[in-house]
């Protein structure tokens, strides 16, 4: 029997996937290549890829959205996207080392295999994105929301997670040796075969969400 809690789920999953296919969609019309190619170049030259959002995208003139964008294997390797929203983009194999993240939306996003040694993911909304054997070790993500991300071997050794949401997340054998999740949520997520070696865990919260 479905209850009205099961129906809601539903309703948010196809309206979450309607919009993730919206968002990569556009990237994909043949009339937009031109663009993503010069954002592309831009990102990777230091050129000025907010200018051309801002042209993008008038009249409203947005300089921060990149979502859906594809950018996979792409390196972006000390990159300021402070704000930037990048939900579910395809950032798989990207090389985002030292980025600056800060604030920024990564919902749903695809980081398989990426690399974000030393990056800034400070309050970060990253639910539900892929960190599938990503590199995030040495990242600065205080704060980040990460809930229902996956993070299955994942490295995120020396990482600070301080007060960060993982509700649901899945660290099946994540390496968080010497990691700091001080007063971080871990509340229903998976920890089995994680490596936390070292790691400050004053103030964590576990459990589960149902009684």
């Amino acid at each position: 029997m479905t209850t009205p809690s099961d129906a809601s789920d539903a309703s948010d999953a196809f309206d979450e996937n309607s919009h993730a296919t919206e968002v990569r969609e556009r990237w994909a019309r043949p009339e937009n290549a031109s663009v993503l190619a010069a954002v592309r170049d831009a990102l990777t030259g230091g050129g000025d890829w907010r200018g051309l959002l801002r042209d993008w995208t008038q009249p409203w003139g947005t300089d921060n959205d990149l979502a859906g964008i594809p950018l996979a294997g792409t390196d972006l390797s000390g990159t300021d996207l402070t704000g930037v929203h990048l939900g579910y983009a395809d950032l798989r194999g990207c090389a985002l080392t030292g980025c600056d993240l800060t604030d920024a939306s990564l919902t749903g996003a695809d980081l398989r295999g990426a690399t974000l040694v030393g990056a800034t993911l400070t309050r970060v909304n990253g639910g539900l994105c892929d960190l599938t054997a990503a590199d995030l070790s040495g990242v600065h993500a205080d704060d980040a929301v990460l809930s229902r991300a996956r993070l299955v071997g994942t490295t995120l050794r020396g990482a600070s997670l301080r007060g960060a949401k993982l509700v649901g997340a899945d660290l099946t054998d994540a390496d968080l040796s010497e990691a700091d999740l001080s007063s971080a949520v871990l509340i229903a997520a998976r920890t089995e075969g994680a490596v936390m070696t070292g790691a400050r865990l004053e103030g964590v919260r576990r459990g589960t969400l149902r009684p």
